[in-house]
């Protein structure tokens, strides 16, 4: 796999904004995770290693959770095949070896930044934009209101 710096950039957009506001956060939460690996996790405690764990399950949850309520809210026809792609992101991360982790924190962090570089690059830009073509009508007539999703 090639490497890839967690930088947001336009060309993610998806053109629905809080999903793309959510996108943003996760990058900031990976890239955190990619900050430690080419620092090779020097310094870093078995506390700072579960806290990013933690705030990674925690945000996807958080994400998806909105994803989901818009998609079921405006009937979207792709929902069981989005949702099963969440689920499977969900229980990789929930699964995630904090063993291995504490054991080897720079191999095992790259393994879950490898992943989630896969992830991301293909739900985002394939999922997630059919998603948002999909809602941008709502979103332009102003169905869509942020508290709807709240």
């Amino acid at each position: 796999m090639f490497d890839f710096k967690f930088d947001w950039c336009k060309e993610m957009e998806c053109g629905v904004k809080v999903i793309d506001e959510q996108h943003q956060e996760l990058f900031r939460i990976i890239r955190g995770i990619e900050q430690l690996i080419m620092h090779g996790c020097q310094g870093v405690t078995h506390k700072q290693l579960l806290d990013i764990i933690c705030e990674l399950r925690e945000y996807i949850s958080y994400h998806f959770y909105t994803e989901e309520n818009m998609m079921t809210r405006y009937q979207y026809p792709c929902l069981a095949k989005h949702m099963a792609d969440h689920i499977d992101l969900k229980e990789y991360v929930l699964n995630f070896d904090l063993k291995a982790l504490a054991e080897d924190p720079n191999r095992t962090l790259s393994g879950l930044k490898e992943h989630m570089q896969e992830y991301l690059f293909s739900h985002i830009l394939q999922e997630d934009r059919d998603l948002c073509l999909y809602l941008v009508p709502y979103v332009e007539t102003g169905v869509l209101a942020p508290q709807a999703i709240s």
